[in-house]
């Protein structure tokens, strides 16, 4: 006969514990199946100031480009960018980690691709919202937050020419989204209409030249901003992003 120490399901909440534990291997488990039915992929650990992140991602981007027909890069280019780690994305998630307090705000994520920065966020006590136009970096995104253990995290389809979102975010966070002109006007729709009266924004961006038009349209709807630079390293480079952390001018710091 079993003894009762020797049975998961009894003994107060470790039983409960432990059958949350298995259900979430499992959907973790079909889950992956579900991705590597189309996608070759790796588990990429991402560290920085004490914290390691797991992050799932297509093991070979330059061999999924080289699969595309070119059809699918018209009309509107959708390249999948979303498919790799890049250094807006890492620099964002670090400087998240290590100079921003969002226990217990509501953040949302533009343009979350893997989901590195959701899941920093939501590592450090924040409610987040992950979104992105493609369904495939939302399944990585949603393997990616559940392997990582956030708890308070949800993943969210959206349009920036058609948003759907009603809610109030005190803080909207985007790494590497500007740079092309038609989402330009959309982006700061989003920010006028998705920030709360004392929210801010943090947007990363490489330092491409179009980024300028991009903080001219900014400035022209009532924001403000201020920049900070964060390096990072990435296969052996060193990259110099810029961060910029802005809110509207009628939001007092």
């Amino acid at each position: 006969m079993r003894s009762v120490s020797q049975n998961p399901n009894a003994g107060g909440a470790a039983g409960p514990i432990f059958v949350r534990r298995e259900r979430m291997k499992r959907r973790l488990r079909h889950l992956r199946r579900v991705i590597e039915a189309s996608y070759a992929t790796t588990l990429q650990p991402v560290t920085f100031d004490g914290l390691t992140i797991d992050v799932l991602r297509v093991a070979d981007v330059d061999t999924l480009l080289d699969r595309l027909p070119p059809v699918q890069f018209r009309p509107d280019e959708r390249l999948p960018y979303w498919a790799d780690l890049w250094p807006s994305g890492l620099a964002l998630a670090r400087y998240l980690w290590r100079a921003v307090d969002v226990r217990g705000l509501h953040v949302l994520e533009l343009g979350c691709g893997l989901g590195l920065v959701g899941v920093v966020a939501s590592r450090k006590g924040a409610v987040v919202t992950l979104t992105d136009y493609e369904a495939d970096a939302l399944a990585f995104a949603r393997y990616n937050i559940m392997h990582n253990g956030c708890q308070r995290a949800l993943i969210r389809h959206l349009n920036w020419h058609h948003p759907t979102l009603t809610e109030k975010y005190r803080l909207i966070v985007a790494s590497d989204i500007i740079y092309e002109r038609a989402n330009f006007l959309p982006i700061v729709q989003m920010l006028q209409t998705s920030i709360a009266p004392s929210g801010r924004f943090l947007l990363a961006e490489p330092n491409r030249p179009v980024a300028r038009d991009f903080l001219r349209l900014l400035r022209d709807h009532g924001f403000r901003y201020e920049r900070v630079t964060e390096s990072v390293g990435l296969e052996g480079e060193r990259f110099d992003v810029s961060i910029y952390d802005g809110r509207h001018k009628t939001t007092r710091p």
